[in-house]
C-alpha cells in the first residue's frame, strides 16, 4: 500500500512537468502499453516492489492526464468568448456579496455547455442569491485567463485546480430568472445559512470573517489586512478546517451513542457500542466536512479519521504510515489535481512532521511544545519560500500563542455556536461574540508581532533544485543522533536565506514589462539600480496590481528598494498600484507628470531634458516639456529613453498623436531599438511619422486579454508590420524580459508564458 500510494502520487506530478496535454493518440497509448509491458516483466521476474512502483507511476500519470483533459474539455468554447449566452444551471457555492453586486460559481447544465463558470453580477439591485438555487442567466464569458509573471499568483492554475472553465458576468435581460429554490439539505445551502447567521450575530465585529472561516471555511469576508497579518506571522494555517475540527465533531456523534448504550444495555445485543459509535461519529464528521467545503486539508483529515475509526470498529490498530498512505491515495483518487494546491503540500507535510515529533516527544519533557513548534516552522520553510516567497521569523512565537487559543478555546466555542444556532440563536450569538472577542485580543498581539522589524523576510524566487536541497537539509538535521553528516542539513538550508538572483553586468540593463492586463507596469534594472516605470491599475482594495503583481515581482528579484519610481500620468491603469509600492518599499526618488499625482508623497516633476546615468546606462526624460500646450492627461505623459553604448529603448506611456507631433517638431532624438507602443497601440497614436522617426526593430504592446478598447488596433499593428517591426503583446507573452548587453551583441528577450508553460495555461495564440 505504501509503495503504491507514493508511486501513484509521483505519477500525478506529471501535471507539473508537461507544457501541454499530450494527444491521446496511438503514440500515447503505445507508450502506456509499453509501460504495462515493463510492469509485467518486473512481476514475472519477481521484482514485485519494482512492478508495484512502476504500476503506481503509470496509473497515476494516466489518471491525472485523463482528468486534466476532461477539465480542459469543459472550458468555455472559444467561439463563445465575448458573446451573450443563455445558460441554465445551479449556484455551486456560497455567493460573495460586494458593494457593486455579487460573485458566485455557476454550474451550467445547458445541453450546449456543461461546465463551471466564475460569474459576477454587477448591479447594486442584483437579487439575493442562495447556494443551490437553479437559475437561467444571460452571461457574457471568456475562457480561463490570468496574469503571467514570475513570483505572481497563477490564477489560471487556480481556476484549473477548481475545475472552473471560464469567467463572465451577467448581462441585464428579462431572461434572467430563478428557476428553482435550493433544497434545504444541500451542504452549500446550509453553509450559507450558517454564514449569514454568523454575520447577523456579529454585525459590527472585525472578526466576523475569521469566525466564518473557522466555522465553515468561508473566508471571503476576511479583510486583506488580516490576511497579511496571518501571512506574516505564519498563522494562516489556523483557518484550515483541521483535524481538531473534524475530531470534535466526530466526538459529538460518539458521546450521545455512548450515553444511550449505557442507558439501554439491551442495545449491545443488537449492535456493539464501538460499531455504533464509529458509524455515528463517522457520519457526523463526513457531514461536517461537506458543510465546510470539503477542501484538501478537510479531505485528508476526514479520510485519516475514518481509517482510524474503521480500525477501532474491527479491533485493528492501523499503523500511521498505512493511514497516511490510504489518505494520500484516496485524496488523489478523489482529485488527482490536488497537488496543484498549496494546501495539499502543507497539509501532508505538517501531519508527517507531527507524527515524527510525536515519536520523540517523551524524550523532551516540558520543552516538547517549544521544540515541536520550532521543528514545524523549520520544516515548512522550503514550502513557504517556494509558494509564498516569504519566511516568517515570528511564526514560532506567534503559533505558540495562537495554536492553543484557537485550537482549545476559540474553535470549540465556534462549533458550539453552530450546534446551538438552529434552535437557540441567542445563546449562539453570545458564544460567537465571546469567540470574536478572543480573536480580537489575539489579532492585536499578532499585529504587534507582524509590525516588528524582521518579523517576516521576503526571499527571492529560489530555483526548484535549491528548494529540494533545503527540504533534504531539514530531514538531515532531524535524523537521530549518531548518524554522520547531520551537520550538512544546516548548510543545505542556507540558500533559503542567502540566495540572490544573478546581477546585471555593468553597462548592460534589463527591461521587464509586467503582465498587468490593460495597463502598464515595467521595471528597468542596471548593475546596482532599479527604476519602476508605472505600476498598473488598482480596481479595488482586493485587486491592486501594485500589491499583487509589482511587489511580488520585485521581491522575487531580491529588490529591497526602488531608486526611482516614475508615474507617467494619473490614469488608473498606470498609477493605481503606486501607493502599494510606496507603502511597502523605500523609494528614493518619485517622478510624476503633474504635481497633483501622489502629492502626499512629495514627488518631483519629470520634465524634458532631465537626464542621469547609472552604471554606464543613460536615462533621459524626453517629455513633457514645460511649454507643451496640450493639457490632455495622456499627452502630458512622461516619456523616457534608456540607452547604453549599443542599445536603446523608448518608453512612451499613453502619449497620442499631438504629443508625437510635438516631439517630432522639437527635433527630439527619438531613434530607439525597442519601442513601448504609445497608448497600448490605440488608433489615436503611433502615427507613421513617429514610427519612422523611432525606427524600432521591436515593438511592445501592453494590453489586456480581450480588452474592451480593442488594443492594439488592427490599423496600428498593420503600420508596424508593414515596416517589418516585430510586435510582442503582454496579453500573449505574459511578463516580457529584455536583456540589453553592454556590447553590440543582439538583445535577448524571454516570454514568461512560453518559458513557464503548463498544461493548465491558456495556449499561445500565434
Amino acid at each position: 500500500m505504501r509503495t503504491f500510494s507514493v508511486s501513484f502520487f509521483i505519477g500525478t506530478l506529471v501535471l507539473w512537468v508537461l507544457p501541454r496535454l499530450p494527444l491521446f493518440d496511438a503514440l500515447f497509448w503505445g507508450s502506456v502499453m509499453g509501460g504495462g509491458g515493463l510492469i509485467g516483466a518486473a512481476w514475472h521476474y519477481r521484482r514485485r516492489q519494482t512492478a508495484i512502483l512502476l504500476a503506481g507511476v503509470l496509473l497515476g500519470s494516466v489518471y491525472a492526464l485523463w482528468v486534466a483533459g476532461g477539465v480542459r474539455a469543459d472550458w468555455l468554447p472559444a467561439a463563445w468568448e465575448g458573446e451573450d449566452i443563455l445558460l441554465t444551471g445551479t449556484i455551486a457555492d456560497v455567493p460573495e456579496r460586494r458593494a457593486d453586486g455579487s460573485s458566485f460559481l455557476f454550474d451550467s447544465d445547458t445541453a450546449t455547455y456543461q461546465g463551471r463558470l466564475r460569474v459576477a453580477w454587477y448591479a447594486e439591485d442584483a437579487p439575493t442569491l442562495q447556494a443551490g438555487e437553479r437559475w437561467q442567466l444571460l452571461i457574457r464569458g471568456k475562457r480561463p485567463n490570468g496574469f503571467m509573471n514570475p513570483n505572481g499568483f497563477d490564477y489560471e492554475q487556480w481556476l484549473f485546480s477548481q475545475r472552473i472553465g471560464g469567467s463572465g458576468y451577467v448581462r441585464q435581460s428579462p431572461n434572467n430568472q430563478r428557476l428553482a429554490a435550493a433544497a434545504w439539505w444541500q451542504p452549500n445551502y446550509l453553509r450559507q445559512q450558517l454564514q449569514e447567521k454568523i454575520a447577523a450575530a456579529l454585525p459590527n465585529s472585525g472578526m466576523t470573517g475569521l469566525v466564518q472561516g473557522l466555522a465553515i471555511a468561508y473566508t471571503a469576508s476576511i479583510p486583506q489586512q488580516q490576511w497579511e497579518v496571518l501571512r506574516q506571522t505564519g498563522t494562516i494555517h489556523l483557518l484550515a478546517i483541521s483535524g481538531l475540527h473534524i475530531t470534535m465533531v466526530a466526538g459529538l456523534g460518539i458521546l450521545p451513542v455512548w450515553g444511550i448504550w449505557r442507558l439501554f444495555p439491551a442495545l449491545y445485543l443488537w449492535l456493539p457500542l464501538r460499531v455504533a459509535a464509529g458509524l455515528s461519529g463517522g457520519v457526523l464528521a463526513t457531514a461536517y466536512a461537506l458543510l465546510a467545503g470539503f477542501n484538501i486539508p478537510t479531505q485528508r483529515t476526514l479520510i485519516m479519521l475514518l481509517v482510524v475509526m474503521a480500525g477501532l470498529v474491527w479491533r485493528r490498530q492501523v499503523p500511521f504510515s498505512i493511514t497516511m498512505s490510504i489518505a494520500l491515495l484516496l485524496v488523489l483518487l478523489l482529485d488527482p489535481l490536488a497537488s496543484l494546491a498549496v494546501g495539499f503540500w502543507l497539509s501532508f507535510l505538517t501531519v508527517a512532521l507531527l507524527a515524527f515529533l510525536g515519536m520523540r516527544q517523551r524524550k523532551l519533557g516540558k520543552a516538547s511544545v517549544v521544540w515541536m513548534q520550532l521543528v514545524l516552522s523549520l520544516g515548512t520553510l522550503p514550502l513557504a519560500a517556494g509558494f509564498f516567497g516569504m519566511i516568517s521569523l515570528s511564526s514560532p512565537i506567534a503559533n505558540l500563542l495562537a495554536i492553543p487559543i484557537v485550537t482549545f478555546v476559540v474553535t470549540p466555542l465556534v462549533l458550539l455556536g453552530m450546534v446551538l444556532a438552529g434552535w437557540w440563536e441567542t445563546a449562539a450569538t453570545w458564544i460567537w461574540t465571546v469567540a470574536a472577542t478572543l480573536l480580537e485580543w489575539l489579532m492585536w498581539v499578532l499585529e504587534w508581532l507582524a509590525a516588528l522589524p524582521l518579523s517576516s523576510v521576503y526571499v527571492p524566487l529560489i530555483p526548484l533544485p535549491w528548494l529540494v536541497l533545503a527540504l533534504v537539509g531539514f530531514m538531515l538535521l532531524w535524523l537521530p543522533r549518531g548518524i554522520p553528516g547531520r551537520w550538512l542539513g544546516g548548510l543545505l538550508m542556507l540558500p533559503l536565506i542567502l540566495y540572490q538572483p544573478p546581477k546585471i553586468a555593468p553597462g548592460a540593463f534589463r527591461l521587464s514589462v509586467l503582465d498587468v492586463g490593460q495597463g502598464l507596469a515595467s521595471v528597468v534594472q542596471t548593475a546596482n539600480h532599479t527604476l519602476v516605470f508605472d505600476t498598473g491599475p488598482k480596481v479595488s482594495d482586493s485587486f491592486d496590481t501594485g500589491e499583487l503583481v509589482v511587489l511580488p515581482w520585485l521581491r522575487g528579484q531580491g529588490i529591497r528598494q526602488v531608486d526611482t519610481l516614475i508615474v507617467s500620468h494619473a490614469d488608473n491603469d498606470h498609477s493605481g498600484g503606486a501607493n502599494a509600492l510606496l507603502n511597502a518599499l523605500p523609494v528614493t526618488n518619485l517622478l510624476v507628470s503633474s504635481t497633483d499625482i501622489l502629492a502626499h508623497h512629495h514627488p518631483n516633476l519629470c520634465a524634458a531634458g532631465h537626464s542621469w546615468q547609472w552604471d554606464g546606462v543613460i536615462f533621459t526624460v524626453l517629455h513633457p516639456a514645460m511649454d507643451f500646450p496640450d493639457t490632455k492627461e495622456n499627452n502630458r505623459s512622461c516619456v523616457l529613453k534608456i540607452a547604453n553604448a549599443a542599445h536603446s529603448v523608448l518608453l512612451t506611456a499613453d502619449i497620442e498623436r499631438p504629443a508625437e507631433k510635438w516631439l517630432l517638431k522639437q527635433g527630439t532624438a527619438l531613434q530607439a531599438e525597442v519601442l513601448l507602443l504609445p497608448h497600448h497601440g490605440s488608433k489615436t497614436s503611433s502615427s507613421p511619422a513617429f514610427i519612422q522617426a523611432v525606427a524600432p526593430t521591436l515593438g511592445i504592446v501592453t494590453s489586456g486579454y480581450r480588452n474592451r478598447f480593442n488594443h492594439p488596433h488592427p490599423s496600428v499593428t498593420q503600420r508596424y508590420e508593414a515596416r517589418d517591426i516585430k510586435l510582442l503583446d503582454t496579453a500573449k507573452t505574459g511578463e516580457l524580459r529584455l536583456d540589453f548587453p553592454a556590447n553590440p551583441a543582439a538583445l535577448h528577450w524571454r516570454e514568461w508564458r512560453t518559458a513557464k508553460m503548463h498544461l493548465w495555461h491558456r495556449y499561445l495564440i500565434k
